[in-house]
């Protein structure tokens, strides 16, 4: 997994900095005040004015079971969209990710 995000916990959400190859931006990622239901995202992430994905509280699989987001980035300089996952750990957070692996048919 390579770390594409660092995030400090803030009261209501987080804030920090995405960067990768094609983006470099200054994050936010807010509560959803208005969720009309379960399938809703608990978060939305922002960069300026600008939506740039959604999150979901998740717990990990396991025997810590641990809670983080799974966050989901869609950008026109992607091929295609991206899932992360944002751990928290000591008032911080970091945004890993790591590709698929799709076999070749």
């Amino acid at each position: 997994m390579a770390t594409i995000g660092q995030f400090r916990q803030m009261n209501d959400g987080y804030e920090g900095t995405i960067s990768t190859l094609s983006l470099a931006r200054k994050v936010r990622i807010v509560p959803n005040t208005k969720k009309k239901n379960g399938d809703s995202p608990d978060y939305f992430v922002k960069t300026g004015q600008c939506d740039l994905g959604f999150a979901r509280k998740k717990v990990a699989k396991g025997d810590n079971g641990s809670p983080y987001l799974q966050v989901f980035l869609d950008d026109p300089s992607f091929s295609e969209p991206i899932w992360a996952a944002l751990f928290d750990h000591d008032g911080k957070a970091d945004l890993v990710w790591s590709r698929s692996n799709k076999k070749a048919d």
